[in-house]
């Protein structure tokens, strides 16, 4: 739990009182008991009471953006309302509603993946109804290699949360080299709204419905590969890690989430844009 006078910042992250709350959080949420949710691989610290969250975090151009969008899809998509949004000392505060569901990342979701996965195929086609002429972000191919470059340019590129393949003898000699391979070969884009990190954490479902949708930082205007790279490889990624499925098993499930999807699997899509990400 988490009471007041305590550091509830993650590890790293600069050191922050709980009595110090921005006032209109604090008349918010005065009584409330926390629990931290240490699940989501974000740099923010989440705290989840009964009734609402609270996301603290650095302020920077994605917590501006995450508001933003949270505004304009406020009765669009399952996403949080927004109670109260704060920046105070560097930092934006964001009390949200809490939303019903399980997050894909759970022991009772990961046990019925055929049910699972149509719930993710679900909440993608939904995503992608959202009418795009009117939304305030981009996160086209084209935005992200320049996002990619100014990371090289300043050295805020960690190559320690690359995958291991990625940079040595198998994979690209250097950053550089990676970067110029992913602007020589650009692909076709098919632009729709996308969540931009559509990872099982970001994800609540119940049964094949998705619940609510969180985590919004990323979100804009992109082709719908981005959206399903970062599904398809947290499926592989949870497959390879939980025991009681087999390699036929993650083949069938992969094959209902494309079919629920309507859309061939695209390998060298997937890659593409897996390998882009490795600079965010």
């Amino acid at each position: 739990m988490a009471h007041g006078g305590y550091n509830i910042l993650k590890p790293g992250m600069k050191m922050f009182d709980i009595k110090t709350l921005p006032e209109r959080i604090k008349s918010k949420t005065n009584g409330l008991n926390w629990t931290y949710d240490n699940i989501g691989k974000s740099e923010s610290t989440v705290l989840i009471s009964s009734t609402m969250v609270l996301k603290i975090e650095e302020t920077s151009h994605f917590s501006k953006r995450e508001i933003e969008l949270l505004n304009w899809l406020d009765g669009k998509l399952p996403v949080p309302k927004i109670i109260e949004a704060e920046t105070q000392n560097g930092y934006s505060f964001l009390l949200m509603s809490k939303l019903p569901g399980e997050m894909v990342c759970t022991g009772s979701t990961l046990e019925n993946m055929e049910t699972t996965v149509k719930a993710l195929a679900n909440g993608l086609k939904m995503i992608w109804q959202i009418n795009i002429k009117d939304c305030p972000y981009r996160h086209t191919i084209t935005d992200k290699l320049a996002h990619a470059r100014h990371n090289i340019d300043n050295n805020l590129v960690d190559t320690s949360n690359f995958e291991p393949e990625t940079i040595g003898p198998e994979g690209f000699s250097s950053v550089n080299d990676l970067y110029n391979y992913l602007d020589r070969n650009r692909p076709k884009e098919y632009l729709v709204f996308s969540h931009g990190d559509y990872s099982f954490p970001n994800i609540l479902i119940s049964g094949s419905q998705v619940t609510g949708l969180i985590d919004w930082g990323y979100g804009g205007i992109a082709d719908r590969w981005q959206d399903i790279s970062i599904c398809y490889r947290a499926l592989r990624k949870k497959y390879s890690k939980y025991a009681l499925y087999n390699e036929s098993d993650y083949l069938r499930y992969k094959a209902i989430f494309f079919n629920e999807l309507g859309i061939k699997p695209d390998e060298e899509k997937v890659r593409y844009l897996n390998l882009l990400d490795e600079f965010f």
